[in-house]
This record gives structure tokens, C-alpha cells and sequence, in this order.
């Protein structure tokens, strides 16, 4: 089975800019431990999933990178003095300054000496790729990492670095061990055996393994980009009994083991009957309208977006399938959630999709997260019927609760309506619209509803970067595409 790119562990040959900071030594660290084990044949980065890189080349035994490259990767303006052989590099604030045949290198106002001279070669200043160590740290500069198995000099983003994952199996457990500069901010985003998922800040400069061990608990390895990092999706092995998560800052890993038996282990998310899913209706609810109209921020409105996308949505699925789609309002009108609830269950809805957006004080996504939220009904109710709907108040949804004799309606779909909000949050990840999660509280607009049934929060209407993409031209109609993909993918129990 091929679970990704072809490629072994990543080394640095030089690691990160000098100074002592711990992340610096972790990668060291990992480096270090990892060029042992190194195939000849360098890792190969998965596509859009790496970093700025600008090859280097050899020149009598030393590696050196084209100047032209070099102020590229820097995002350096240039400047070459012929009669003194002088090439200056200007970045911000910052100035550097290189000299043809000098090893002495002038950065501000401080002087820096390297291993080996700058040289000419075909009209072009070769800078040794041993300068990434001398760049200072501090604002303004970036930090440059020499990849000697790729050959290649890299921008580290600010988050960091994620190496090269590796599967070891051995007594009933497995092992995923993946590199990380900051391997304390690791976070499981979904915990079903289907669509395991693990975020991990950082840039990924390694590459999935050929192959997985035959006795793995883990049947299949995938990974996408996400804001600030990178999101490994897993299939687990329907063995697994659990699994848990180890950070190890100091050595800059992050561990997730999977185990057959074991106890001290978290349970993984309660989950369905494999196989395909009976989806003849879908009823998408847009939410508020009316007199309500949701998150405002910077003149839009949370209940024209949720309509918009609701009908970019149906005419996706119309498109691709035969499912029948059913909106709760077709124009600008609110609706008790009585009536909504009723809308979908007179539908006979297979499924119910409530599509809202978040807005928060503070600019940060739903529930502070930034990026998609999914809200599912819990699959164990807790006591007090659960918390309801974010933008609502937990009291008072906790008291609609109270007086809804139908409050307990959406439990008994709890698990498919887990399956339905990882499938989608799933696609949205792989789509480019991650960092997700999922929730397990019963959300307001989901009560009386007696079908599976999802409440997605599909970004924030304060989070610049989120009102962008959700605004650029085409940005609904990719943002409806991802759902319609989650959708049919939990139609057909992939």
C-alpha cells in the first residue's frame, strides 16, 4: 500500500539560524538522529506542503546557492558595486553585505566571518549555504535551513518545522513518530477510527513512508496544509481499542500511539456501520434571517452568507448526485427552530446540515479556535440534556431545553451525526479550509431534529483571513464544493 509520497527521514545538515533557542537544538536533535537512517535518494516534500526552497549546487567540494536565488528566498532588493566586487542585500531594515573572494560577511553593522568565500561563477555571486547559520535572530530576519539530502535552502516558517513520519509496530501497539519544532502544540482534531486526525503546527519538509508495517494498526496515512500547520489523517485499523498522545518538547516529537488492549488509553469517537449510507434527502438549514441577522462584521451578515451558501451547496449536489436537497428558507425570513425542525422532518431528511458562521470580540474563529467548527449531538448525553448553541448561551439553550419535550430527539443519531461532522470537516481539511474540529454538544439549532444532523460553523466573519477567502471571487462556491465532498463521502461510507 502506498500511503503517500516517496521519500525517507529529512536531515539538516545545517540547522537552524544560530543561537540557543530550544526549538533550534530540538531540530538538531531529530536531524541528527534521523541522517543515520537516511536512504541516498533525498525526501521528497508532498506537493503544496513544503516551504520556500532555492536548490544549491556544488562548487570545488563547498555548497553554495546562486545570489539571484538567495535574494529571492530573502525577499532582498539588490545591489552590485563592480569595482570593489560588492554585492548588498537589503531586507527591511536590514542590510548584508557580500564580498567576492572575502569570508568576512557584513550584516548591519556587525561583522561575521564564514567557513568559505563568496565566488564568482558564470557572472553570478555563489554564496556558501553555511551563511543560513549566520543570519541573526531577532525581527525582521527570517530563518534558513540547509537541506543537504534535497540539496536544497529553505525558509522556516514561523512555526516552524515537521519532519518526516515514521511507523513502528511492536507488541500489539503502533507508533507514529513525527518530528516538530513545537511538538506541545500537537492537537487531536478527530478522534474516529476512520478519519483520525492529528494537527501538528509547523511546515512540512519530510514525506510519508513508502509503506506501512503489515502488523500496523494504522492502514493508511494522508496529510494536508492547514493554517500554521499541517493536519496527518489516519485510518486506524477497527482493531484499535485506543490510543494516546505523547508531546516531547525537549526532543522535539510528537508520538501517537495506537493499541490493541491495552488500558490507559482514550477511546476513540463512537462510530456506525461501515458501508455505504442511505442519503435520499439532505435538508440544508440556513441559519437566522429575517429580523435576525446572525454575525455582522465589516458589512456582511452571517444569514445572507449561510443562504448563499446553502444554495451553492444544493446546486453542487444536484450537479453530482441524485440526492434531493431541501431548504429550511429559500429567502430572507426567520424562523423559530421549532419550525426548522419540523421543515426537516417532514422532508423525511436523511441528513440535516445547519450552516452558520462565528464572529467573535477578538478577531479569533469559532469557539476561539479559527477555522470550521462542527457541532454534533454527544453520544453519551450529559447530564442536563447538554450545552446548546454557542451564540445562543449554553443557559439559555439549557433552558429551551427544559421546556422542548422533543429536546432528546437528535441523541439516538448521535453517532451518524458524529460519522457526518468528521466526513465534512474531513473534506473541508483536505480542501484547504482546515484548521477544523468537531464538538460534541447538542446544538440549538439540531433539538427536535430526529435525523442525523450537523451544525457547521463554517469560519469567522472577524478573522481577516477567513472574511478573505470566503469573499474572494469564487470562495462560497469552493466552500460549498468541500461540504458537497464530505457530504457524498459519508454517503458512500469512504
Amino acid at each position: 500500500m502506498t500511503a503517500g509520497a516517496r521519500g525517507v527521514a529529512l536531515a539538516f545538515a545545517v540547522a537552524l539560524a544560530a543561537g540557543p533557542s530550544p526549538g533550534a537544538h530540538a531540530v538538531r536533535a531529530w536531524a541528527a538522529g534521523t541522517r543515520a537512517s537516511a536512504a541516498a535518494e533525498s525526501a521528497r516534500v508532498p506537493g503544496g506542503l513544503g516551504v520556500p526552497a532555492v536548490p544549491v549546487t556544488g562548487m570545488d567540494g563547498v555548497p553554495v546557492v546562486g545570489a539571484n536565488d538567495l535574494a529571492r528566498l530573502l525577499g532582498a532588493s539588490r545591489t552590485w558595486r563592480a569595482d570593489v566586487r560588492k554585492l548588498g542585500f537589503k531586507i527591511g531594515e536590514h542590510r548584508i553585505t557580500f564580498t567576492e573572494g572575502n569570508p568576512f560577511v557584513i550584516v548591519d553593522d556587525h561583522m561575521l566571518r564564514l567557513g568559505h568565500a563568496p565566488r564568482s561563477r558564470a557572472g553570478e555571486l555563489q554564496v556558501p549555504a553555511e551563511f543560513a547559520r549566520a543570519l541573526p535572530e531577532g525581527p525582521g530576519w527570517p530563518r534558513l535551513a540547509y537541506d543537504a539530502d534535497a540539496n536544497q535552502l529553505r525558509v522556516a516558517p514561523v512555526a516552524g518545522f515537521v519532519g518526516a513520519p515514521r511507523v513502528v509496530a511492536h507488541g500489539g501497539v503502533t507508533s507514529l513518530v513525527i518530528p516538530a519544532e513545537h511538538a506541545e502544540a500537537a492537537v487531536v482534531a478527530g478522534r474516529s477510527r476512520a478519519r483520525f486526525r492529528l494537527r501538528v503546527a509547523g511546515a512540512l519538509v519530510g514525506a510519508l513512508p513508502d509503506s506501512l508495517p503489515d502488523d500496523a494498526l494504522l492502514r493508511d496515512l494522508a496529510v494536508s496544509a492547514t493554517a500554521g500547520g499541517v493536519t496527518f489523517e489516519l485510518a486506524v485499523d477497527p482493531t484499535a481499542t485506543g490510543w494516546r498522545l505523547e508531546r516531547d518538547a525537549s526532543a522535539g516529537r510528537v508520538t501517537l500511539l495506537l493499541a490493541r488492549g491495552p488500558v490507559g488509553f482514550e477511546e476513540f469517537a463512537p462510530e456506525g456501520a461501515p458501508g455505504p449510507r442511505v442519503l435520499r434527502t439532505l435538508v440544508l438549514d440556513p441559519g437566522h434571517g429575517g429580523a435576525d441577522p446572525g454575525a455582522q462584521a465589516d458589512g456582511a451578515d452571517e444569514k445572507s452568507l449561510a443562504l448563499e451558501l446553502a444554495r451553492a451547496v444544493a446546486d453542487e449536489l444536484h450537479r453530482r448526485s441524485t440526492v434531493r436537497v431541501v431548504l429550511t428558507r429559500a429567502d430572507d425570513r426567520d424562523l423559530p427552530q421549532e419550525a426548522r425542525a419540523e421543515a426537516a422532518n417532514r422532508a423525511q431528511a436523511d441528513a440535516v446540515l445547519s450552516l452558520h458562521f462565528g464572529a467573535t470580540a477578538d478577531g479569533a474563529g469559532p469557539a476561539g479556535s479559527g477555522g470550521p467548527v462542527a457541532w454534533c449531538a454527544p453520544a453519551a448525553p450529559t447530564s442536563g440534556g447538554g450545552a446548546g448553541y454557542s451564540e445562543h448561551g449554553p443557559e439559555s439553550a439549557a433552558g429551551v431545553l427544559e421546556l422542548l419535550p422533543w429536546r432528546d430527539a437528535a441523541l439516538p443519531r448521535a453517532v451518524e451525526s458524529r460519522g457526518l461532522a468528521e466526513s465534512v470537516t474531513s473534506a473541508l481539511e483536505r480542501d484547504g479550509f482546515g484548521p477544523t474540529s468537531v464538538r460534541e454538544r447538542l446544538p440549538f439549532a439540531l433539538l427536535g431534529v430526529q435525523s442525523p444532523g450537523v451544525l457547521l460553523e463554517c469560519g469567522s466573519l472577524t478573522d481577516p483571513n477567513e472574511m478573505s477567502r470566503l469573499l474572494s471571487p469564487g470562495g462560497l462556491k469552493k466552500l460549498a464544493t468541500a461540504i458537497a465532498d464530505g457530504v457524498l463521502a459519508w454517503q458512500r461510507g469512504d
